[in-house]
């Protein structure tokens, strides 16, 4: 079975949604759910802070074309990740911490566990 390379399993609108979130999520972080090596699912958790400090507005407009500076790092913790989540948590508008959980399918033998009960 050939091994597909990161960027034939990250589809474009996948990478979209990262670069957006990465350049226009201020408080919050995004959840990326691996199955079968592929991004299958994204969530997005963003949190507003009111404070006096803030006197720009919450809605960004113009999000910038070019890629975000992390995004390559994304892609090379998704490499190699079957099953599993990435969990980037993102405050003041930056990439404060890049958690991943790797889940590995273990088969079981027949005998060892019971069966037949």
């Amino acid at each position: 079975m050939e091994k597909l390379s990161s960027k034939k399993r990250l589809l474009p609108q996948v990478m979209e949604l990262i670069r957006h979130s990465l350049h226009t999520v201020k408080y919050g972080h995004l959840i990326l759910t691996v199955q079968d090596g592929y991004v299958i699912k994204m969530e997005r958790t963003e949190k507003f802070i009111f404070t006096a400090k803030n006197k720009s507005g919450y809605i960004v407009q113009d999000v910038p074309a070019r890629q975000h500076s992390f995004q390559s790092k994304i892609i090379a913790q998704l490499e190699g990740l079957m099953y599993g989540q990435l969990i980037i948590r993102i405050e003041d508008g930056k990439v404060e911490q890049i958690e991943k959980t790797e889940k590995r399918r273990i088969n079981e033998q027949e005998g060892i566990y019971g069966d037949g009960i």
